[in-house]
């Protein structure tokens, strides 16, 4: 009897094994392909190559969770998704894609830079402070990008909050993803923009103060804040 019922056992407990856990494994995303934005390679004058350095953000934003806000419920309360993550952080993953689209080509390219070089080059610190999918309604949903830049290079000092927000497809995860991706690209389209259009009207004595952001020529070893 007692090695039937253990015969039993055996059985039941090579069932479950075999079943599995019936927890659904979380989704995982990314930004999707790389894509060269057209505007980024427009024609210019001269060149702007810009360094991007690692972004930071808060505690609670860097990590793989991917976060929505009920802006029509509760908008004080960032909630995670139970079965949809980044595949690493989003300021990880915006680091990844501004170096791609922003940062000089052709690895372990050297060149030699003189006074009068046409080639602009500028390092770019970040801080992510917003990066979710906010819904006004349950079934309308946006995602938000919130980063604040500072640009230094060729004489000068600029800071600036970009805020992108794109318009979701889809009332979901995947929703989210896709108007989060959109803004990321937007934005390096944006800081490109940026740090083409602004420097020169600095150097040439124009009023520091501009619609593209907060502009101090600087002098020495770097800028003071």
């Amino acid at each position: 009897m007692r090695l039937l019922a253990a015969v039993i056992l055996l059985f039941a407990c090579s069932g479950c094994g075999l079943m599995g856990s019936k927890e659904t494994p979380k989704a995982d995303f990314d930004f999707g392909l790389y894509s060269t934005p057209s505007s980024l390679h427009a024609s210019n004058s001269s060149r702007t190559d810009i360094v991007v350095y690692e972004i930071t953000a808060p505690e609670w934003i860097d990590q793989t969770s991917m976060y929505y806000r009920l802006a029509y419920r509760n908008a004080a309360n960032p909630m995670p998704y139970a079965q949809s993550q980044w595949v690493m952080s989003p300021a990880a993953l915006l680091t990844q894609r501004l170096r791609a689209n922003l940062s000089p080509s052709g690895p372990g390219e050297i060149r030699r830079v003189a006074s009068d070089d046409p080639v602009a080059f500028y390092t770019l610190r970040s801080e992510l402070v917003e990066f979710e999918q906010v819904f006004d309604q349950p079934d309308r949903s946006r995602g938000v990008l919130r980063l604040r830049a500072t640009l230094e290079g060729r004489g000068m000092w600029a800071q600036h909050t970009f805020v992108i927000e794109k318009p979701a497809p889809t009332a979901d995860a995947a929703g989210g993803v896709t108007a989060l991706s959109q803004c990321a690209e937007e934005l390096a389209v944006l800081i490109k923009q940026w740090a083409v259009a602004s420097p020169p009207s600095v150097r040439d004595g124009a009023d520091p103060e501009t619609r593209g952001g907060r502009f101090r020529a600087v002098s020495g070893r770097g800028a003071q804040d």
